[in-house]
């Protein structure tokens, strides 16, 4: 997996992710920090730590129990982000709220890629010859003020706040030259879901989204899938 990535933002600012790409194209962490940047990247490494390890086959412990309706690689993200949770939680939010992290893991193996996520971006695929398809969504709690005024993102899933958290995640087959679709923003936009299948240009899609709102920041992320 190879991750083209985009920050728009207007006199609105939209908080820009840290992402991580491992070398093989395996693994993929995007975390946005809402108060402290440093606590995105200490989220991050702990997922990219935890996946690295289990997916090398070196015997991890972790509290929190793998889930048998998932397979091995969705349980790997998973437990990731619920370790992250714990430990923002206990060591920076327990006693007064200083920062919430957004966080997407993806994990490829084979023609499988494993998601886990809290908050956005929201996930979606587009396969050869079809159109684009949700798998998983980030909800922005501004969405649901009603009014023509475009409004700051307000994220409705954080890690860190409290010692459970709610993680979405799944698993989707993939094939050469699938591509997945990111996005954190408050809508999605129309062209964004009319997008050609064969486009790929990151720059083409991203000016024809700022065309349909101007004023609304957003985060867009394209992933191609290749067999390496």
């Amino acid at each position: 997996m190879k991750l083209q990535e985009r920050s728009y933002s207007t006199k609105i600012i939209r908080p820009k992710p840290l992402i991580h790409q491992e070398d093989d194209g395996s693994l993929i962490v995007i975390a946005t920090s809402w108060g402290q940047p440093e606590h995105a990247q200490r989220a991050l490494d702990e997922v990219v730590k935890y996946v690295s390890a289990a997916k090398s086959d070196v015997e991890v412990t972790s509290p929190f129990e793998f889930l048998t309706c998932l397979s091995d690689e969705v349980n790997y993200v998973r437990t990731g982000i619920l370790i992250a949770n714990d430990i923002l939680y206990r060591g920076e939010n327990k006693m007064e709220y200083f920062s919430g992290v957004e966080l997407l893991a993806l994990f490829k193996r084979g023609t499988q890629v494993a998601w886990a996520q809290v908050g956005s971006p929201s996930l979606f695929i587009q396969r050869q010859n079809q159109s684009l398809q949700p798998l998983s969504i980030g909800l922005d709690l501004s969405s649901e003020l009603r009014g023509d005024e475009t409004l700051p993102p307000l994220p409705s899933q954080l890690l860190g706040l409290d010692p459970t958290c709610y993680v979405q995640c799944g698993h989707t087959h993939v094939d050469e030259n699938d591509q997945l679709v990111l996005l954190a923003s408050t809508a999605i936009a129309s062209s964004l879901w009319g997008k050609d299948p064969k486009e790929t240009e990151l720059s083409k899609i991203t000016n024809r989204m700022i065309q349909d709102s101007p004023e609304a920041p957003f985060w867009l992320g394209l992933v191609e899938i290749s067999d390496q």
